[in-house]
């Protein structure tokens, strides 16, 4: 039984020995994450210039509205619910923390992707509008599961050097397929359209980082809180 047990215990220790160093990075390296399962570590100006050329920076941030049709006494009502898209597009989207923000001052500091920092499809529409239902429609027509939602756990696959005297945190720049578009619904001849948003995601592996498809950086700064590297607003 003792030597079972040792037995045991020795597997245990072996596997724990085992698990794969993080690949350490520079602040200046970005790392690439492809549909095909591809991946690919470069340097922000080589990444730079892959942005100039293939026009990877988000859009402009969709405003959303609607009208709400007069109601009429004495009408037929044929009602119907329906979708009616107006653009579709992929593009990188904002900044995702995926990491504790750190200091380095009085020297250099190590930052790495931590647990619990998520991501999910999502539909947002103007308010008193059940996204539920607009969200069954799409999930219909784009295959899509707006309940899926990508999790970070406990990973040793990236670990970043912020410079002396900065702040960094690691971000995900994810790719985005933005739906959007009109949800019609009510009486067939008056009806009311909405305006809404869809934006799902493309599931990807690199190493044992279970994530989504886009670009993983260091996004620092001389200031805090950080300002974000894609998109309004900042880390703290």
């Amino acid at each position: 039984m003792l030597f079972r047990q040792l037995s045991q215990i020795a597997a245990v220790i072996g596997s724990v020995s085992a698990a794969p160093k993080p690949t350490q990075l520079s602040y200046d390296d970005v790392v690439l994450i492809s549909g095909d399962g591809t991946s690919a570590i470069i340097k922000e100006t080589e990444y730079a210039a892959l942005v100039e050329r293939d026009n990877l920076l988000q859009g402009p941030v969709p405003e959303l509205s609607a009208r709400s049709s007069s109601p009429q006494k004495n009408r037929r009502c044929d009602e119907s619910k329906e979708i009616q898209v107006t653009s579709d597009t992929s593009f990188l989207n904002w900044d995702v923390a995926i990491s504790p923000v750190v200091s380095a001052a009085g020297g250099s500091a190590t930052v790495s992707i931590g647990r619990g920092y998520s991501i999910s499809n999502s539909v947002s529409a103007t308010a008193g509008v059940d996204v539920s239902i607009i969200e069954d429609i799409l999930s219909l027509s784009m295959s899509v599961s707006y309940s899926e939602t990508w999790t970070t756990e406990e990973s040793q696959t990236f670990s970043y050097t912020v410079p002396d005297g900065q702040f960094g945190v690691v971000v995900s720049q994810p790719k985005v397929r933005r739906v959007q578009g009109n949800y019609i619904s009510g009486c067939v001849d008056d009806p009311t359209r909405t305006a809404f948003t869809s934006d799902t995601y493309f599931s990807q592996n690199y190493g044992n980082l279970a994530w989504v498809e886009g670009v993983i950086r260091l996004c620092n700064s001389t200031t805090y809180p950080i300002p974000y590297c894609i998109g309004e607003g900042s880390h703290s």
